[in-house]
């Protein structure tokens, strides 16, 4: 220890001993939006377990639009004890929502607001012309930065699959109407833009539907934020493919339930005020990262 300590000069130890005392620990930088964009998606490891089908694999350039939040630490309080509150007047349900501002780690996510199921085209190249024509459509039908508030109304959607529940908030009915609605007309011209020449739309997969819809029926007024996901496998076993039938009904018939239920849970003025932000922009998925674009407030967009 003595020829280790014949090493370090009086100042260094002393030093050393400061830091100890005060318990200052180093702060490291914030991850550049930028990193977080590119890196936003998982990989897809599941499809190596499957066999290969090249025909399935063709135009497959999905892509997604949406407005993303990043709750803050008081927004993710916030949201926690909304979530513990709908947990415990479902509690007589088999249903156990978990947030989805919190990834199992425990690190923060994003949440957002889908502006159109997720769609595909047939080349890369088309994906690349949809991605700048909604820039200059976004440009064009949305003034600036605008604040994103909710109503005060809870309610359950669920997925393609059945097999999950998805716990949301409505967006504000005049947001619906005035920038939602111009942000789906602005993805919509887009599409129309590189498909001119389609006979057919492949519109795939919406993450969360209060129904099964056909291609491009969302609309504007189910503009809303999922904040929590409840799994129930069970459903997706007892539920057949076809939407019809007792069993369609019983299925329809429990969401109901749930958001009749959901009726007398409080979402106080406090908690709509606390949750809502500034909009400046929107995201868009393109192959795994994400691609910013940001409203006329002279900021230039983020290429991945």
């Amino acid at each position: 220890m003595d020829l280790l300590k014949d090493q370090y000069s009086s100042e260094e130890e002393s030093d050393e001993q400061e830091l100890v005392k005060t318990g200052s620990v180093a702060k490291l930088k914030a991850v550049p939006q930028e990193i977080l964009d590119k890196y936003h998606i998982a990989p897809n490891i599941d499809k190596y377990s499957e066999p290969m089908n090249l025909a399935a694999t063709r135009g497959k350039w999905a892509s997604f639009a949406f407005i993303e939040m990043r709750p803050s630490m008081h927004q993710r309080l916030v949201l926690d004890q909304l979530i513990r509150d709908v947990g415990a007047k479902l509690r007589a349900s088999d249903l156990n929502f978990e947030p989805l501002h919190m990834s199992e780690l425990g690190s923060p996510l994003p949440l957002h607001v889908s502006l159109s199921a997720n769609f595909s085209f047939p080349t890369a190249g088309e994906l690349d012309t949809f991605a700048k024509m909604l820039q200059i459509e976004v440009l064009q039908k949305v003034p600036g930065t605008f604040s994103l508030e909710f109503q005060p109304r809870l309610q359950v959607y669920d997925n393609v699959d059945r097999n999950a529940f998805f716990l949301a908030l409505d967006v504000a009915p005049a947001i619906k109407q005035a920038e939602i609605r111009q942000l789906r007309s602005a993805v919509e011209e887009s599409i129309e833009f590189c498909r001119r020449d389609e006979d057919d739309i492949h519109d795939h997969s919406i993450d969360a539907s209060p129904v099964r819809t056909a291609p491009y029926t969302w609309s504007h007024e189910r503009a809303h934020l999922s904040i929590a996901r409840a799994f129930n496998p069970s459903l997706a076993h007892n539920f057949p493919a076809a939407s019809s039938g007792d069993a369609w009904r019983s299925y329809r018939r429990r969401i109901d339930d749930l958001n009749e239920s959901l009726k007398t849970v409080p979402v106080g003025k406090e908690t709509l005020d606390a949750l809502k932000f500034q909009c400046r922009g929107i995201k868009l998925t393109k192959q795994r990262s994400n691609l910013w674009i940001p409203f006329s407030t002279g900021e230039d967009s983020l290429e991945p």
